[in-house]
């Protein structure tokens, strides 16, 4: 056999068997991730109680607790997310994790304290920030095109399956023991996925004969590289549809734990199960989204039936006839699973625009753009409960600001 057929064959295999560790390893990031970021939520009701806090107090500190995230995560997105196509993954998700798990301890540690509280969700939010953008760029680099959307859909499920788990592991620990106790035991979680990110993960594929080639760690013109962006039409049309769906996400997942404890009278701590299953919906529709656009051809189509829809769904749980807990977990489910058709076309339609040496920063910006915005989903939600003290019009405020990215995405095709 000739012996570059040979060394072909040999890298093939490395990397057929490798990409897969590697994915893994990319969705149970980004499910403990998401674990992290709900915890606030799970706990809300027994942190408002240790802070004494009114029905009032839990609408807007807890919106203002849990929506600080996306501050600080959208400006890591955009200003960290370069250190990826400079350092490495392996480098930057190391940092990454560890910076995850350190915040959530320190939220359980100073949670007393509400100033500092919001310090570790602000820590946490720079901590994250790099991750789908270096997701993006690793898939990118041990994938074809023809592959990327099914590997897209897979380690963005680690996302509704890192929140519908958050109440299930949490739920009992806050019942039995406390919630600090519970935040304690997700930052062990990632503590753990360290070790095997260190042995793991790469950039891209090469055999066991080569080495990886050595880059100079140049320094990268944000300005520069943002403005080109910017500039570009289609990154532009990418972050409008990706800003919108992504604040209904924010506006409507961090706050269902809450919702169905105000709404349905039922104890999540107690029955942490009931959360979790509106997630499902989220993890279909992150997989069939894909599927749909690969038969119809035309992502966008995909990606304002999505908005539409969600906006729709909220709706009829808003006004639905037919109260209770079966009801409510049934329309929700319907929520996310519209909702959540089309986050993966986005960052195909990026990595397949995009060039490779610059997809960390394009990907960083545009969800750095879009989580900033963001946290204008769950900071609404918890404004309007403060104001009309309902909960049912607070999310009914979600279903605006999904019609209203609707109006904007349709507007730059």
């Amino acid at each position: 056999m000739n012996p570059k057929a040979k060394k072909g064959i040999l890298r093939r295999g490395l990397s057929s068997q490798h990409r897969w560790v590697i994915l893994l390893l990319l969705f149970m990031t980004i499910m403990i991730a998401f674990i992290g970021r709900l915890s606030t939520s799970v706990a809300l009701d027994a942190i408002g109680d240790d802070l004494v806090w009114s029905r009032a107090q839990t609408g807007f500190l807890g919106g203002v607790l849990m929506g600080i995230f996306l501050v600080s995560y959208g400006f890591s997105n955009v200003v960290f997310s370069p250190n990826i196509d400079k350092y490495g993954s392996k480098v930057v998700l190391t940092f990454s994790m560890a910076g995850c798990s350190f915040a959530v301890f320190l939220g359980a540690f100073y949670g007393h304290i509400y100033s500092l509280f919001l310090a570790s969700r602000l820590l946490l939010g720079l901590a994250q920030g790099v991750l789908f953008p270096l997701a993006t760029k690793v898939i990118a680099g041990w994938y074809t095109s023809e592959q990327r959307g099914r590997a897209n859909s897979i380690f963005m499920v680690g996302a509704p399956i890192g929140v519908a788990l958050a109440p299930i592991i949490m739920g009992p620990i806050i019942h039995i023991i406390s919630w600090q106790m519970s935040f304690y035991l997700v930052a062990a979680m990632g503590f753990v996925l360290v070790v095997p990110i260190v042995l793991f993960i790469k950039d891209r594929p090469y055999n066991k004969d080569e080495r990886p080639v050595k880059k100079d760690k140049k320094d990268i013109d944000l300005k520069k590289a943002f403005k080109e962006l910017l500039a570009d039409g289609d990154f532009r049309l990418i972050v409008v549809g990706f800003t919108s769906v992504n604040t209904v996400w924010w506006g409507t997942s961090l706050w269902v734990p809450t919702y169905l404890e105000q709404t349905t009278g039922v104890n999540i701590s107690e029955m942490a199960y009931l959360a979790a299953i509106p997630y499902l919906g989220a993890i279909f529709g992150l997989l069939t989204g894909t599927k749909i656009s690969e038969v119809k051809g035309n992502p966008n189509q995909v990606i304002m039936f999505s908005l539409f829809m969600t906006a729709v769904m909220i709706g009829i749980l808003t006004f639905s006839p037919i109260p209770g807990i079966v009801m409510a977990i049934f329309l929700l489910s319907l929520v996310f699973f519209f909702g959540q058709l089309s986050p993966p076309l986005f960052f195909t339609k990026l990595q397949n625009t995009i060039d490779g040496e610059e997809l960390g920063s394009a990907t960083g910006l545009m969800n750095g753009i879009a989580n900033t915005v963001g946290v204008l989903g769950p900071v609404t939600v918890g404004v309007v409960v403060a104001l009309s003290g309902s909960y049912d019009i607070g999310i009914l405020s979600i279903a605006a600001v999904s019609l209203i990215g609707l109006f904007s995405f349709k507007s730059l095709l």
